[in-house]
């Protein structure tokens, strides 16, 4: 009886010594309740008695309101998971979800250890694939007169759309992602950088027959310039100067990028090989 009771006790502290992080994971624009189930239960499956969390919030036309609502949102959810989480969380944070997830990591008090970027316009987004998604009846050469004004900044999309051939525009309304990369002159918010610079690993996960994020790049924070030629990430002026800490992150090692082929926009989260390869390894 003592040594079942003994096996039993150390086999407990065996689970709990190697016990997985809980995960949180936001969904992208337009998604419905159960669009993450699959991903979510992939790795309850590799991972035996994982929390999962796919936060069921803001779904459907719900998606479109403004980014700074969604991040408290969003974040009000997570919160009670962190503060039973010691060791910290995993967040994963898909399209829309990705940039959603990053204002979180940015701007929040945060035990964020591992961020993964699953196909996320990190550098923001212009194109038309996207556009016809939500908006059939622009195109990516008009929509900023709607985007960059202020009642446009009331869609999410617009708070992330990035125009190269109008960025004075877009550094004078674009009320989300130039501030996430403390681009804005004479704004500069410290604890973005601080808050950003705590994770010990960021993810990036994209590739070229994404067909929706456009440019692809810019789940890996590259983007175009204004003559729509790609600038990588490493040559982008928040990359440079360092202005939300990526290229401290890079510099330490923490950055890993994985570039797909042959995966849609809207398959990222039920193809096994990207969540096998490309996920499970990173929540440990």
């Amino acid at each position: 009886m003592k040594i079942a009771y003994l096996w039993g006790l150390s086999l407990l502290l065996l689970v709990s010594c190697n016990g997985y992080k809980p995960v949180v994971i936001v969904h992208g624009v337009w998604d419905l309740k159960d669009s993450l189930y699959f991903m979510a239960d992939m790795i309850k499956e590799a991972h035996p008695g994982t929390e999962v969390h796919v936060l069921d919030l803001l779904h459907g036309w719900k998606s479109l309101a403004p980014l700074w609502y969604q991040v408290k949102s969003f974040y009000k959810r997570m919160k009670p998971i962190m503060e039973k989480a010691e060791d910290g969380i995993i967040l994963i944070g898909y399209s829309q979800g990705g940039i959603i997830s990053r204002g979180i990591v940015e701007s929040m008090d945060h035990n964020i250890t591992t961020f993964i970027s699953l196909s996320s316009p990190q550098a923001g987004q212009y194109g038309d694939e996207f556009l016809r998604l939500i908006f059939p009846q622009y195109i990516k050469e008009t929509v900023y007169e709607v985007f960059y004004s202020r009642v446009g900044q009331r869609i999410s999309v617009a708070n992330y759309w990035n125009d190269p051939h109008h960025q004075e525009l877009y550094y004078k309304y674009s009320s989300y992602l130039p501030y996430l990369n403390n681009e804005i002159e004479d704004y500069f918010n410290k604890d973005y950088r601080d808050n950003f610079m705590k994770l010990k690993q960021l993810v990036l996960i994209g590739g070229p027959d994404d067909g929706v994020i456009t440019p692809w790049q810019s789940s890996h924070f590259s983007y175009f310039n204004k003559n729509e030629n790609m600038t990588d990430m490493r040559d982008q002026s928040f990359y440079l100067f360092d202005s939300f800490g990526l290229r401290s992150l890079d510099k330490a090692g923490k950055v890993k990028i994985y570039e797909v082929p042959g995966v849609h926009h809207t398959v990222w989260h039920h193809n096994v090989s990207v969540i096998e390869k490309c996920i499970l390894p990173w929540l440990d």
